[in-house]
């Protein structure tokens, strides 16, 4: 049986894309990084995510929380994770909210918090709501 992992996004904001993902603004200072379904997370791509997010919030000199679905992720590389461990800027990244509601994501999205957690507050949800939640208290959104 075939798990579903769309994500609905015709309400948010695009604010960039990569080689691997897409990027939104949720609302004000919550951000989210949508991966394409089946991709693969390395290094290049890693950065890329992280150049996207810290270009969009130091042009607008806000603090945001940045939601991650975990589920479209197939594989990441350590040299992915320890991108994502550096190179946040805890002056703009307030957080980051891993969700992953399928047994993988959520083995991604532990794997990812145990062996190598990032610089700023991460943790995992199995589901948005329970993230934005989450990211909105987090990132002192409404």
């Amino acid at each position: 049986m075939a798990i579903d992992t769309t994500i609905e996004t015709s309400a948010w904001t695009p604010i960039g894309r990569s080689e691997n993902a897409e990027f939104f603004e949720v609302e004000p200072r919550v951000l989210a990084v949508v991966p394409f379904d089946g991709c693969d997370d390395n290094e290049e791509t890693a950065r890329a995510s992280i150049r996207i997010q810290l270009e969009y919030l130091r042009a607008r000199q806000t603090r945001a929380s940045v939601l991650v679905f975990m589920d479209r992720v197939l594989t990441q590389s350590a040299a992915a994770r320890e991108v994502y461990r550096c190179e946040p800027d805890p002056a703009f990244h307030a957080c980051f909210a891993l969700v992953g509601g399928t047994p993988f994501g959520r083995a991604v999205g532990s794997f990812f918090i145990g062996i190598h957690p990032p610089r700023v507050p991460t943790r995992l949800f199995a589901t948005f709501g329970e993230a934005l939640a989450w990211a909105r208290l987090t990132a002192g959104a409404p």
